[in-house]
């Protein structure tokens, strides 16, 4: 005989993360509290008496056995659910007869039901049985009780509910919240449930509202897994970017204390901002609030994956992008030298690359005379620092096909700078960076209006001096994308310097 207890360790499962649990030996007694186990749940005080379902969603008779005990018109609400309705009625259990059940039995009928949930066959039929989503949905939503007048959990102000039940429950009632939750977390791995559970009425509301008012870190926490595993369905992409309250929760969870919700949030908004009906929505959503939460994490959050996510979820945007997304990500205070700082300061690799490649999808559509086109200039020359990637190269090199930019570019000193510093790389594996350069001020100097600029800039004629005298500097015309007749820097770099002849 073993009691399961669940661990606080999440591993990536089917489709999603799963809440694993570890197995301890019972002892003598037949019942343990959690704390006599170890457990790292910090015991709370929370609502009524739990309810008891039957297989199809049905409530019992209390244990005592009183069938006709009076009827009361409980107003027991959720946590916020004041601010989404004041007459839920798609919740089972959230109206119904105070019923007085053990708190203990309830709390030990969760854990079976969470330890099967994290089973690969049970996990499909269990979110198929008819009232089980229901029935954890309730669990889910009780909240906590409060002695204290002034709190929001205090329900002496209703006459209807008996004084006794407004003090404190057994502490497993606390730990049965989180076991439900934990259930729809293991239950949302499977594919097959996926979209079921994001359309079965009030699922989803609930799981919001969890992770925006529940007090227990560990239960905002699996909310945040609940979003992102369904979100991984690519049927509920639209539908979940659709609704407000997902992605102000989202936005709200990516400040929250646990790094973990954190990461859970921000892979959510990445996994969401792979569709392109998304992206806009997204970019717009309350005048940047999901770019600047974003922004933010990709700068100050300590936690590596947390950072990864949020610069994918921004690449995520900037390549899915419409003219509008591109004008709003443009012209959002800051976030295009949030990039650059990230691609030429952040320890991880991933970061520096999803935010280069952010800034490389943002170049192909951000022009002269945009407003935001000045401010992409200015973070490519400063994302020109970190050159063990091809995509600032590249962004610049861009930038220079289109007639329009290329005046802005060469008034830029930073980015004549950045140019010459690229062209004049000479380590072996810098081949493919110093042509995307050599490539971008040979047409620079196409432009009449810029010659007088580029010849009086040293570092500018210092590259082209330098390539036009090496004989070992070859073009990959595969590898850079190049559309022009030359094979060798050489030959590019005289054609650039013969352009400056009259200036010269």
């Amino acid at each position: 005989n073993s009691i399961q207890h669940q661990t606080e360790t999440s591993n990536a499962g089917m489709g999603g993360t799963t809440i694993y649990t570890e197995t301890i030996p019972e002892e003598d007694e037949k019942f343990l509290d959690d704390s006599a186990h170890g457990s790292k749940q910090t015991p709370t005080t929370w609502g009524n008496d739990s309810d008891e379902y039957d297989g199809n969603g049905n409530e019992h008779s209390n244990l005592d056995g009183d069938d006709d005990m009076e009827h009361s018109n409980r107003q027991d609400l959720p946590f916020g659910w004041e601010q989404h309705s004041k007459q839920p009625s798609h919740n089972v259990g959230l109206h119904r007869d105070y019923l007085q059940t053990n708190p203990l039995a309830v709390s030990r009928v969760l854990k079976i039901l969470r330890y099967y949930s994290r089973v690969l066959s049970a996990m499909v039929p269990m979110a198929h049985q008819p009232g089980l989503l229901n029935a954890l949905m309730y669990q889910m939503e009780r909240r906590p009780i409060s002695d204290d007048p002034s709190s929001r959990y205090n329900n002496s102000h209703n006459p209807q509910i008996p004084h006794g039940q407004i003090k404190p429950t057994h502490p497993d009632v606390a730990m049965s919240r989180i076991d439900a939750i934990a259930t729809i977390v293991n239950l949302a791995c499977a594919e097959e449930n996926k979209i079921t559970m994001v359309y079965h009425p009030g699922l989803l509301d609930a799981v919001v509202r969890a992770a925006n008012y529940d007090p227990s870190e560990e239960a905002r926490e699996h909310a945040a897994i609940v979003i992102m595993n369904l979100a991984y369905a690519d049927e509920n992409k639209v539908h979940m970017a659709s609704q407000d309250g997902v992605l102000e929760t989202l936005v709200k969870l990516l400040s929250d204390e646990s790094p973990f919700t954190r990461r859970y949030a921000s892979a959510a908004l990445f996994t969401l901002a792979c569709v392109f009906a998304n992206t806009a929505r997204m970019a717009r959503h309350c005048d940047g609030q999901i770019l600047e939460a974003l922004r933010r994490v990709l700068l100050n959050d300590p936690i590596d994956e947390a950072r990864i996510n949020a610069a994918e979820a921004l690449f995520n945007i900037a390549r899915n992008n419409s003219e509008d997304t591109v004008e709003t990500m443009g012209n959002h205070p800051r976030l295009l030298q949030s990039l650059a700082h990230a691609v030429i300061t952040d320890y991880s690799a991933d970061v520096r690359a999803y935010s280069a490649r952010a800034l490389e999808w943002l170049s192909a559509d951000i022009h002269h005379p945009m407003r935001s086109h000045a401010i992409l200039l200015s973070a490519l020359s400063t994302a020109s620092q970190w050159t063990k990637t091809t995509c600032i190269a590249q962004a610049l090199k861009t930038q220079s096909t289109i007639a329009e930019n290329r005046r802005p570019m060469a008034e830029h000193d930073e980015v004549l700078s950045a140019l010459a510093n690229l062209a004049l790389l000479d380590g072996i594996n810098d081949e493919e960076v110093r042509a995307c350069a050599i490539i971008a001020i040979e047409r620079l100097t196409t432009e009449p209006t810029t010659r007088h600029i580029m010849v009086k800039n040293e570092g500018i004629m210092t590259a082209l001096t330098r390539a036009t005298f090496s004989n070992n500097l070859r073009i990959d015309e595969d590898a850079v994308g190049m559309d022009d007749d030359y094979a060798s820097t050489s030959i590019l770099m005289k054609t650039a310097l013969k352009n400056l002849a009259q200036e010269l």
